[in-house]
């Protein structure tokens, strides 16, 4: 029944839908209009993100790590963009804990704006800083990332530049 509940929750989080079991991807890059940066980035931690890292950022159950408070979160930015574009699998440590799960990427659904507008509303609510993320940098390490499918490890993540 965990895993059960596991795979709802991530399908659920992920806002999952298929065209000939293909997942569908925002209409360009930088579709979204510029605009209310704070909203639009906790409306889509909501849709995408809450089912396993919580509205409080604390995680649903033991099986996600939480946001608040972790260092993959206040750290460096590029680390966390490309957790975001491309997911994470394999063990992670968050705070004293080591939580070994796989989170799906976001990258294909959300555009450079959209992305930023995410990942500052997480990094101002639970990784202490004030310093909003630019599209041009989500724009920068997606390009950097070139046409990765697979998600990342914290080996790959740790080593890359």
């Amino acid at each position: 029944m965990k895993g059960i509940r596991s795979v709802l929750a991530l399908l659920l989080a992920w806002g999952l839908t298929a065209d000939d079991g293909n997942l569908t991807k925002s209409a360009s890059v930088d579709s979204s209009p510029p605009g209310r940066t704070d909203r639009s980035g906790a409306t889509h931690y909501e849709h995408f993100c809450s089912g396993c890292h919580g509205s409080d950022g604390l995680a649903l159950s033991e099986e996600a790590p939480p946001l608040a408070g972790s260092s993959w979160v206040s750290g460096p930015e590029a680390r966390l963009i490309r957790i975001a574009l491309q997911g994470l699998r394999g063990p992670i440590q968050v705070g004293d804990k080591t939580y070994d799960r796989e989170m799906p990427g976001v990258g294909r659904r959300l555009s450079d704006r959209e992305m930023a507008a995410l990942l500052s509303f997480v990094r101002s609510r639970w990784g202490a800083s004030s310093t909003a993320i630019a599209p041009a940098t989500i724009k920068r390490v997606r390009t950097a990332s070139g046409n990765r499918s697979r998600y990342w490890t914290v080996e790959e993540l740790l080593t890359a530049p």
